[in-house]
């Protein structure tokens, strides 16, 4: 609730310009996606609802005591767990709006302090979750007692691998905004030296940058691991042309410097534990999930069993078992099961339009911004690939910020 009051607040504060020119595509495609998961609520009749998913019936006989067949003749919609996917389709919807909005107001400026907020987040998170994982694993800000048993709690998040997906997003932004403070610096003083550049903000994000990275790292998540080498990677990358050898080289340095301080914050013999284990056993328990997940994207193919009706679904599909699997730990196979091909082509088109404007802003852009919309877009890469193996996007803090993200990478305004 939260999430959509601020939503509806920054709509109405923002007013924000949806289908222009250069975004026509991808707004008109997430409204899209949020059509087709909204029709999965409408009732329909059980011959059009067989027609679309003939599974249906052995779901509905597994799940509800109500139907039998002398109901059979009551309209029903297509999830499979319709009260969950009227709430995800609240919050995409949010999350939507949100970004809509933040790119609106980014085209008229706030850029840097909105990252100077996001880093100063990341700043006091990462000393809660360090703290509070060392001194009581077992609790959510020392006090609470996560409903699942057996969980250990990083900060706000109950699972790692979501603290993960956070700081995976973070890190690049603010390293592109400490980048492009060095750059504005330059532009105007004609060269100043790399000390010159020094002040007390650059001076605390890179402790940001610092203490995330040690967040990162001491979370032992192996999915945020990759996906946090491969937003730095990307960072690298997205430099081609924009520095001279000197510059790149040290970038590289200053991020070797970033890992090495982070590290001494990690238990390096866990870590190491951590990745023999992913080294011998691979993928581990998520070759079950995603073997179980594909038997239902077989069953439901052409629209799925509705968004956010994963959980609900699986528990037809999974054999007896210590726990639930309640998600895919794949985001690309959850996003096909909960939608089918129907709702996966609406998504691809949206990732297109939305690489191709992002691929253009960052060619025409000559100025410091660029950088902090490299950041932005490494951390879109981040998070793309931490999500091969995690669904990080369900928990709303981390869409938030993928959304902010989004709207960095994708705003007009070459001012700031």
């Amino acid at each position: 609730m939260p999430i959509v009051a601020g939503a509806a607040w920054l709509i109405a504060a923002a007013r924000p310009t949806v289908a222009g020119r250069d975004t026509r595509v991808l707004d008109i495609g997430l409204c899209v996606c949020l059509l087709i998961a909204a029709a999965q609520l409408v009732p329909l009749s059980p011959r059009a609802r067989l027609a679309l998913s003939p599974s249906l019936a052995r779901i509905d006989r597994a799940l509800y005591l109500d139907a039998a067949p002398n109901d059979a003749e009551r309209p029903r919609p297509l999830s499979v767990d319709p009260i969950a996917t009227a709430e995800a389709v609240v919050a995409a919807g949010a999350i939507v709006v949100i970004f809509w909005s933040a790119r609106t107001i980014f085209e008229r400026g706030s850029v840097r302090t909105t990252l100077r907020a996001i880093a100063m987040c990341g700043l006091v998170l990462s000393a809660i979750a360090i703290v509070q994982h060392a001194t009581a694993p077992g609790l959510i800000y020392w006090m609470w007692q996560p409903v699942a048993a057996g969980t250990k709690p990083y900060g706000p998040f109950v699972s790692r691998n979501d603290l993960a997906a956070w700081m995976v997003m973070a890190i690049p932004l603010t390293i592109g905004y400490i980048v492009a403070r060095f750059e504005s610096r330059r532009e105007s003083s004609r060269g100043s030296s790399l000390a010159g550049a020094m002040d007390a903000t650059t001076v605390w994000l890179g402790a940001a940058v610092c203490a995330m990275a040690a967040a990162l790292l001491a979370s032992l998540s192996r999915s945020g691991l990759t996906a946090g080498a491969a937003g730095l990677m990307s960072v690298v990358l997205l430099s081609r042309g924009r520095l001279a050898g000197h510059g790149r080289a040290a970038l590289i340095a200053a991020l070797a410097v970033v890992v090495m301080v982070a590290a001494a914050y990690t238990n390096i013999g866990a870590m190491m534990l951590r990745l023999n284990d992913a080294l011998a056993n691979g993928v581990g328990g998520r070759r079950d999930i995603w073997s179980l997940t594909r038997t239902m994207i077989d069953d439901f193919r052409l629209v799925g069993v509705g968004v956010g009706a994963y959980a609900r679904a699986m528990s037809v599909y999974q054999p007896p078992h210590l726990f639930a699997y309640n998600h895919a730990h794949d985001e690309y196979l959850q996003v096909l099961a909960e939608g089918g091909v129907v709702l996966s082509a609406a998504a691809i088109v949206v990732v297109i339009a939305g690489a191709i404007r992002a691929a253009r802003v960052l060619a025409r852009d000559r100025s410091p911004m660029f950088w902090i919309r490299a950041g932005a877009v490494s951390a879109l890469v981040a998070i793309a690939v931490q999500s091969i193996w995690e669904t990080g996007l369900r928990m709303p803090a981390n869409a938030i910020l993928f959304a902010i993200c989004a709207a960095v990478a994708l705003h007009a305004s070459h001012r700031e």
